[in-house]
């Protein structure tokens, strides 16, 4: 199977391939259409509108045997058409085994926003024993499989372990599949990493598995955030993404606090946004808007049941855990205005450390004395304003690889960045920017805790 699925990359099933077929596309409406009028005859074509699109092609048309494909189980023969069995989605090297139709309350999404944004936020270092708590298609435990030496993954629905056996079995990699709820599986067992992509969707309905917990409001984030400490290793890490309920319209990281009190772990709270319940329910219902009286009836009746609970905004983000061996641990929550990008291993890695670092300050003024630089990859922006002229109203620096922090930087301190990574400590690049080392404190610390400074 793994060389099967080298030959199905080689003959356009990859990200590269896929980018070019679908790049006239404004959306994903637009995509048989641009296959149809700009790919026509192309067998990159065919294999994408199969495994990609769900649509029937040509058994001729493809760039690989159909036959061989049928033996695989990827396809069926329907006289000289190709029907596929399962969609298959290139991601960082893999291909993933999926459902094309919802097929039920069993229905295996595969590889969306949320399984990216959960692939960005997992820490990557090399350990020894992983768990993937309601793993799906499997993307979330191929990619830990890469830096892992054993991967157990999890799930209610024995749909979602078929194809991740499946996936598995296509890229080559071994997983450890056992069926059952949250950590029933795993009693008694430790994890360097655990991840989990939950069915965190807040509403009144339980019609899938992926989406809906049969527990209320965000009962699920919670007991899986609660419940993975335990199963945590010392210096190990877990990241759950998470939907939560806010009933103020200022609350955004604020009620995921009371998830961590007392765990005896250090918690990084990270929220990315709280969205409106009006434009909750209309995305998560967005399938039914074909037929318009059953759209209105469902949106209807979630926006009734956020009125009854009293839930007036619904905070999206993720809740990451470190094992500790004793004490109370720390909690941090953060406000990201933009979104998780690239692989945050890094920056998530500062930001455990400068939590570190700045819990064992006297004040601030120790900061001076530590060597800080700056980190690889950053960008820094500046706003102008004109008033006889321009000046520096403002300068922010961001990540392209992060979480999605931003720190502001006072305009009369920027000159400091120019000589931290080369002037010895920060106190020593305050002086060699001529600037007072007092006057950089408060700008070096808020870098220092977004994780946009690096500890020497």
């Amino acid at each position: 199977m793994k060389a099967l699925r080298e030959e199905l990359r080689e003959a356009g099933l990859n990200e590269l391939v896929l980018a070019v077929l679908f790049g006239p596309a404004w959306s994903s409406e637009d995509v048989p259409l641009v296959l149809d009028r700009y790919r026509a005859g192309d067998p990159r074509a065919a294999l994408a509108r199969l495994f990609v699109l769900g649509e029937r092609v040509a058994a001729g048309s493809l760039p690989l045997p159909a036959e061989r494909l049928a033996e695989a189980g990827l396809l069926e023969l329907d006289g000289d058409e190709a029907v596929a069995c399962v969609g298959l989605t290139p991601v960082g090297g893999l291909l993933v085994a999926h459902d094309l139709e919802t097929r039920g309350a069993d229905f295996v999404t595969g590889v969306n926003a949320a399984s990216r944004t959960l692939a960005t936020l997992t820490v990557r270092l090399p350990v020894e024993r992983v768990l993937d708590l309601g793993t799906g298609s499997g993307v979330e435990a191929l990619l830990a499989a890469r830096h892992a030496e054993h991967v157990v993954a999890t799930d209610v629905n024995p749909r979602a372990l078929e194809l991740a056996e499946l996936s598995a079995s296509l890229n080559g990699l071994s997983l450890d599949l056992r069926e059952g709820s949250l950590f029933e599986p795993v009693s008694g067992e430790s994890f360097d990493l655990i991840v989990a992509n939950p069915p965190f969707v807040i509403s009144p309905d339980s019609d899938f598995v992926f989406r809906d917990s049969e527990l209320p409001g965000d009962a699920i984030c919670r007991e899986i955030v609660r419940c993975a400490v335990p199963h945590l290793r010392p210096g190990g890490f877990a990241t759950v993404l998470c939907n939560w309920v806010c009933r103020t319209r200022e609350e955004r990281w604020e009620p995921l606090a009371a998830w961590v009190e007392g765990l005896g772990c250090d918690s990084l709270l990270l929220c990315h946004g709280a969205i409106d319940p009006l434009r909750y329910a209309s995305r998560w219902n967005q399938p039914l808007r074909s037929d318009p009286a059953a759209y209105a009836s469902a949106v209807t009746r979630w926006l009734d049941y956020y009125e009854r609970e009293g839930i007036v905004g619904i905070g999206f983000g993720a809740v990451i855990l470190r094992g500790r061996e004793d004490g109370p641990g720390w909690t941090r929550g953060y406000q990201a205005p933009q979104p998780a990008t690239g692989s945050a291993s890094g920056h998530i890695l500062r930001l455990f450390a400068a939590a570190d670092r700045l819990g064992r300050l006297a004040d601030d003024n120790e900061l001076l004395d530590d060597r800080l630089s700056l980190v690889s990859g950053h960008r820094l922006d500046q706003r102008l304003v004109y008033d006889e002229g321009y000046g520096v109203a403002g300068v922010t620096m961001s990540l392209g690889d992060g979480v999605g922090l931003v720190g502001e930087i006072e305009p009369e301190v920027l000159p400091l960045l120019f000589e931290l990574s080369t002037a010895g400590t920060v106190r020593d690049a305050a002086r060699a920017a001529e600037l007072d080392p007092a006057t950089v404190v408060q700008t070096v610390r808020h870098l220092l805790e977004h994780g946009l400074l690096d500890l020497s």
